[in-house]
């Protein structure tokens, strides 16, 4: 059983400062703890309530459901709890960004997203789009927060949160050629975006918060925008699915490009 310190110790990662002071984030629930335990990340602690035993997590700590629900960070305690520690892998520049990407030729930027509900499941998406990593202003949402770690079902293990000074950031890449592209309501339709004009072009869309948009620094370091049309009747979309959109959208541009191309060049 777990001493009343090792619980503390739980609950207190709840506090961002103490998280990044013992570089440690706590995981809950059996997609995600289990994600988490094929991700090669450190395991600092395993606990599993009575009656929840299964061989995919030997070793477990087995406590009771009293006090799971003391370490979890949910009102309903799912019954399994990691503590898993930090990665000590050293963000990429934009231009080691460019150089490594061998993948996707775009990915996102998020500039001052508070809701981490939204923030998990954009990560989630670049996952399903297989991009490795996005660029986050500082200063908005922890991506190791409980509810964001939640949201992205273990693509958090997957997909880097690179935290930049935004307009900085946005500024060398265009320096290497990035094409930065503010996703806002004054810019020309989505839907008439071509497909990169060469197959190495690299994309970025970078979105905003949900309340106030792109701030006015990042949006002027920005070298276009887009918008997404729409007839109805509310004033935006959440940011999460407009990422997805921006996200599905230059993926079918990316493959009607790859299928056209060599009919093309004949």
């Amino acid at each position: 059983m777990p001493t009343r310190n090792e619980i503390l110790a739980v609950r207190s990662l709840r506090n961002k400062v103490d998280r990044y002071t013992e570089r440690k984030f706590v995981v809950e629930g059996q997609k995600c703890v289990t994600e988490a335990l094929s991700s090669g990340w450190t395991i600092h602690g395993l606990y599993v309530t009575e009656g929840m035993e299964d061989a995919a997590w030997a070793g477990a700590e087995r406590v009771s459901t009293k006090e799971m629900e003391r370490m979890s960070q949910f009102k309903s305690a799912p019954g399994l709890l990691a503590v898993v520690g930090m990665p000590d892998s050293v963000d990429p520049t934009p231009a080691e960004w460019l150089q490594q990407q061998a993948g996707p030729p775009f990915t996102l930027a998020l500039d001052g997203l508070s809701d981490p509900g939204n923030v998990g499941t954009i990560i989630r998406t670049a996952d399903w789009f297989g991009i490795p990593g996005i660029w986050a202003a500082r200063g908005g949402v922890d991506r190791f927060n409980q509810k964001v770690v939640q949201a992205s079902m273990g693509a958090i293990f997957r997909v880097g949160v690179w935290e930049v000074d935004l307009p900085t950031a946005l500024g060398d890449m265009a320096a290497c050629g990035i094409r930065t592209v503010a996703l806002a309501m004054d810019g020309p339709s989505l839907w008439n975006e071509s497909a990169p004009e060469r197959p190495h072009e690299k994309w970025l869309g970078v979105v905003g918060s949900e309340s106030h948009g792109l701030s006015p620094q990042v949006a002027e370091a920005c070298s276009d925008s887009l918008h997404i049309p729409g007839g109805g009747g509310s004033e935006s979309l959440n940011a999460a699915v407009a990422a997805a959109m921006v996200l599905g959208h230059w993926t079918s541009k990316r493959e009607g490009q790859a299928s056209t191309g060599p009919e093309t060049s004949r």
